[in-house]
């Protein structure tokens, strides 16, 4: 088994934290208030000039590249690869779904999207639902765009694997002819483009490269990331907001890996161990989590530190239907594994 590397726990729970900010601090934005209100936000809503959501995603997306390329960088069974994918993505998912369609269902008196045709339902059974909602009719619950997003990478990661390691200069500069059109220039209807998985290709692959050829951060690196982020920050550019999340994220991920060796104490790991083991239920629940409890507040009146309670609850409660998630997808799991088992005993 292959040692945990402190730093992708690390920024795995500031990606989280950002994560969960996000869609707090959403609650103050135009989508919810009218007038929006984005001076009660708390914190930050544009860390470096772009959004604290894009902020938060670039940072998954390149901890998701490394990951995979430190896991599965001397070997990688087509076979073992989807199974693993499969069972760490849609039993959790599923759970989830079913706890929240009741619990809608409870609380409006009424199935969830009756007017919607029931073969779309498909859609959300893959988990692409969130990543597809601006394009066909759906029953997105939870999971969001960025699980869509996740998903076609996981289809794609062994090709970019092998590119990786036999061709990394052209996987580079091919990501790179794919991600500027789409950046730039093309449009799709009904589509942002930081969804679409040309425009994330370099946040992937700099993980992969970064495990692959970088391996550690030297203080070098760290100075012009930190200038990058200072000229982002004052100069405010009108450079597309994908393609300045791209140069945010890889610089932040440069500069937070160098800082973790800091940080790299028994308290901290265990914290940090502890946000990333629970990192997709958290994904998975604090969204509808953060709209109920929002909904139940008067968010135009709260004075400041009665927003930074409010967002404190939405966490505690978020860590325990986290926690609950968890543990009912790890039972399902070892149910899962016995029956398997047994029918291998079998035949």
């Amino acid at each position: 088994m292959k040692k945990r590397l402190f730093y992708l726990d690390f920024v795995r729970t500031i990606a989280t934290i950002s994560i969960l900010l996000t869609h707090y601090n959403a609650r103050f934005l135009e989508y919810y208030m009218h007038p929006a209100m984005p001076d009660r936000a708390i914190i930050t809503l544009f860390p470096f000039n772009i959004y604290i959501g894009a902020f938060g995603v670039a940072l998954f997306f390149i901890i998701s590249g490394a990951a995979l390329m430190y896991t599965y960088q001397s070997q990688c069974s087509l076979k073992d690869f989807y199974s693993k994918r499969f069972l760490s993505i849609y039993p959790m998912f599923w759970i989830g779904y079913i706890l929240v369609f009741l619990y809608y269902f409870y609380a409006s008196k009424h199935l969830p999207y009756l007017s919607v045709p029931k073969p779309y339902f498909l859609v959300t059974l893959l988990g692409m639902d969130g990543y597809l909602s601006g394009i066909l009719p759906s029953y997105y619950l939870i999971g969001e765009w960025f699980l869509g997003c996740i998903i076609l990478i996981y289809l794609m990661f062994p090709l970019l694997r092998k590119l990786a390691l036999s061709h990394p200069y052209l996987l580079c500069i091919g990501a790179l002819l794919l991600y500027l059109p789409f950046t730039f220039w093309i449009q799709v209807p009904n589509f942002l483009s930081s969804k679409l998985l040309m425009v994330r290709l370099p946040e992937i692959i700099f993980g992969m490269i970064f495990v692959l050829k970088i391996k550690r951060v030297r203080f070098w690196m760290v100075i012009p990331s930190v200038l990058i982020l200072i000229v982002n920050t004052i100069f405010k550019p009108t450079f597309p907001e994908s393609f300045q999340t791209t140069y945010i994220g890889i610089s932040c991920f440069l500069i937070l890996t160098y800082v973790s060796a800091w940080f790299d104490r028994p308290f901290f790991r265990s914290v940090c161990s502890i946000i990333s083991k629970y990192s997709y239920a958290i994904f998975l629940t604090h969204h509808v989590i953060i709209d109920e409890l929002a909904n139940r507040f008067p968010m135009t009146e709260l004075v400041r530190s009665e927003r930074y309670m409010l967002f404190f609850l939405c966490c505690f409660i978020t860590a325990i239907a986290s926690w609950i998630l968890y543990h009912l997808n790890r039972k399902l799991l070892i149910a899962i594994r016995k029956i398997r088992s047994g029918g291998e005993k079998i035949a």
